[in-house]
């Protein structure tokens, strides 16, 4: 209920946003990382503060935190087309909008397509080179770890809607590609 309600109140299909609990937490809001991102949605400190919470391990608070967030970051990649948007919106979740950036640009480099996730997950990895990260603004990065990440929720977000297919998907449900 607390996903759809996020879904509802961001326009993000609430299977995604449930998805990515998943993949974060495996939905235990008491969940913690090394990193020190924790809660069912895994918050930074900071992204919690820029979210409006104070307590990342309320689910009733996280849920809509992270829903709102991943929304914040698909605005800032408007001039991406979807499906691709949301890929990209969904690595810059995990890895930060900075690295998706960089990879972004390293895509171009190489001759790829800077707005589409199949050449930028290509690119991805190569922040973990320095002869790569050296070179980019917001240096190093797992690179390795946010394509993993988005492939990971778009299976869980495949298994989410077969599960649920007597109800109407959203308007802007995810077209897969």
């Amino acid at each position: 209920e607390l996903f759809q309600t996020a879904g509802h109140d961001t326009g993000i299909d609430w299977r995604l946003l449930a998805a990515i609990g998943y993949q974060e937490s495996h939905w235990d809001p008491t969940a913690v990382a090394p990193t020190g991102v924790r809660g069912m949605m895994m918050l930074t400190k900071v992204t919690a503060g820029a979210m409006g919470i104070a307590d990342r391990e309320n689910e009733v608070e996280a849920i809509p935190a992270g829903a709102r967030y991943l929304a914040k970051l698909k605005d800032r990649l408007n001039d991406i087309p979807e499906p691709d948007r949301t890929w990209f919106a969904l690595a810059a979740y995990n890895v930060g909008y900075g690295h998706i950036q960089d990879a972004r640009t390293i895509t171009e480099q190489r001759g790829g397509n800077p707005d589409r996730w199949l050449d930028v997950k290509e690119a991805l990895p190569l922040l973990a080179i320095h002869t790569w990260y050296s070179q980019a603004p917001h240096g190093y990065a797992r690179g390795w770890e946010p394509v993993q990440y988005v492939s990971n929720i778009r299976t869980y977000y495949e298994i989410l809607n077969r599960l649920r297919q007597d109800q109407q998907p959203q308007e802007n449900q995810i077209t897969q590609s």
